[in-house]
């Protein structure tokens, strides 16, 4: 299967049932909505960030679908200006590719440094669709599952309203 080692690892140590799917393009071509109806599952977005210092950075999860306002998380949190990370970043905190950061990216943050900033809207969603840390697949897992693995992790989260 494609995606990262200790993504199945921790899957099949927490028992959490998933649904595994392989597509030979990173899923942006299937905006019809057809494939994400037929899995019935939510897809998300996961924006890694960094403050204007480097100091603190933050991973942004959100509906793919809606939009995230950079500037109004900047004024709410006082974090200083908010920027993507660059891949130098990534492979210092959650060791993953641009493109395809996750919840599971967050098991590679050994230091736990990386805040979790999560759409409110997704607690009334039933089942998520993350990348496994790697393009080209897709793991489906039930919301109750997305907050063991986030628990799992050891990275502070918090839901807010990202739109």
């Amino acid at each position: 299967m494609i995606g990262q080692e200790i993504v199945y690892k921790t899957l099949e140590k927490l028992e959490i049932t998933y649904e595994y799917y392989q597509s030979p393009e990173d899923f942006s071509n299937e905006d019809d909505g057809s494939f994400w109806a037929k899995i019935n599952a939510t897809r998300c977005k996961n924006l890694f960030m960094r403050n204007h210092k480097g100091d603190r950075h933050f991973l942004l999860i959100s509906d793919y679908y809606k939009n995230i306002d950079i500037h109004k998380f900047e004024q709410r949190f006082k974090k200083g200006k908010i920027s993507f990370a660059s891949q130098q970043r990534i492979d210092k905190h959650i060791k993953g590719t641009i493109g395809a950061i996750s919840v599971f990216s967050l098991l590679n943050d050994d230091n736990n440094s990386v805040e979790v900033f999560i759409d409110e809207s997704l607690q009334n969603c039933t089942r998520l669709t993350f990348l496994p840390n790697e393009l080209n697949a897709l793991i489906a897992i039930s919301f109750q599952d997305f907050l063991r693995i986030l628990d799992y992790s050891g990275n502070k989260y918090e839901f807010i309203n990202l739109s």
